[in-house]
């Protein structure tokens, strides 16, 4: 790292630290700023961040207020601290295929996954996403059909928030196909997804879905609800998954909060 690149970040770090209400304790201002310098990218993936005492120079804080707010980003998965070398920023939980929450066992390991078909709009139709992303007249809906492994189709929904991802309406469909969703929101919006809650229900295919599937109308199917959160647990968007009987062995992902 030259010697510009590490003046500006603990330039940044300082005014994340100045902007933040001096209501917050100390311990409170330290992380948030902390975790402003991993949202930003200052401090990216395999970053060694400065070393404590570091830390406490670049910032009106004592040794163990800073202890405490590292302490608390190591317990939140994001920060990895090594014995004699330092404390590192962890790849993030949420990297990987789009279906870290849940992976499909071929004969031969993972089944692959590929978008068939994918769209974005705005829709007005109200439900479940509206009480955990927020009520509002309208959100940004992105469909996807995914092929797994040329021996079946899935379908899946996200629900989003309009006014803050509306620039992805303006985006070509084939920039958005076969990318990873959740690493796009961390590189785009700077919105990192963490920890997420997951309902697992039945459901039966409408006429619809059935078709895009290519199953009978009617015939039941596994509904995946993933209700996904941000570094700083807030809702982040909602998706369905609809996924049909087949033969292959479903693998789940953890949902706690350092989980992917």
């Amino acid at each position: 790292m030259d010697a510009a690149s590490e003046s500006l970040r603990r330039s940044v770090l300082t005014d994340y630290y100045l902007a933040l209400p001096k209501t917050y304790s100390k311990v409170v201002r330290t992380y948030e700023a902390f975790l402003k310098m991993i949202e930003g990218g200052y401090w990216t993936p395999g970053d060694r961040i400065p070393a404590e005492k570091e830390l406490a120079e670049m910032l009106p804080v004592g040794l163990t207020t800073i202890q405490n707010a590292l302490a608390r980003l190591v317990q939140a998965g994001l920060l990895e601290r090594r014995r004699k070398a330092g404390s590192f920023v962890t790849e993030p939980a949420t990297a990987g295929r789009e279906l870290t929450y849940f992976r499909f066992l071929g004969d031969d390991g993972l089944l692959f996954v590929n978008d068939i078909d994918l769209r974005i709009y705005v829709t007005r139709e109200q439900g479940r996403w509206g009480n955990f992303i927020g009520v509002a007249n309208k959100y940004i809906c992105v469909e996807r059909l995914m092929d797994i492994g040329g021996e079946f189709r899935i379908f899946s929904r996200f629900y989003l928030s309009a006014p803050k991802f509306e620039s992805l309406l303006k985006m070509e469909i084939s920039e958005l196909k076969d990318i990873t969703f959740r690493i796009m929101f961390k590189d785009r919006f700077s919105t990192p997804p963490l920890g997420f809650e997951r309902d697992i229900s039945f459901t039966r295919l409408s006429l619809d879905i059935a078709k895009m599937l290519g199953r009978p109308a009617g015939s039941m199917a596994l509904l995946y609800e993933i209700y996904q959160y941000t570094l700083r647990e807030e809702a982040l968007f909602f998706m369905e998954t609809i996924v049909p009987e087949n033969s292959r062995v479903l693998k789940f992902g953890m949902n706690d909060s350092q989980s992917g």
